[in-house]
């Protein structure tokens, strides 16, 4: 499910949530705050220059969230590039362990 639009560490980190996903059924709180986490203690992964949200919302479409997830996480992309904090409600020191190349 490689996106060529999507830096290889975003790429692979969806992927992740994807899995986890497909194992659960749906975006449960743990992959949310995992991807609120990321956004925050990384925010050079998720630079404006490194991650359009039109890539992102494509990427998240594939791994199978539903409409209305996609909308969520891409608002938070959206917010977290505007300088914008988002608050990871249990998980607040996860991160994705590739770095931004």
């Amino acid at each position: 499910m490689t996106s060529p639009d999507l830096p290889p560490d975003v790429d692979a980190f969806m992927d992740f949530i994807g899995q986890n996903i497909e194992l659960s059924g749906d975006l449960v709180w743990q992959e949310r705050d995992r991807l609120k986490s990321d956004m925050m203690l990384v925010p050079n992964r998720w630079a404006p220059s490194r991650v359009s949200p039109e890539a992102f919302r494509s990427k998240c479409e594939v791994v199978g969230m539903t409409s209305e997830d996609v909308a969520e996480v891409v608002d938070w992309l959206r917010r977290a590039q505007s300088g914008r904090r988002l608050r990871p409600q249990h998980i607040k020191d996860y991160r994705w362990h590739q770095d931004p190349a």
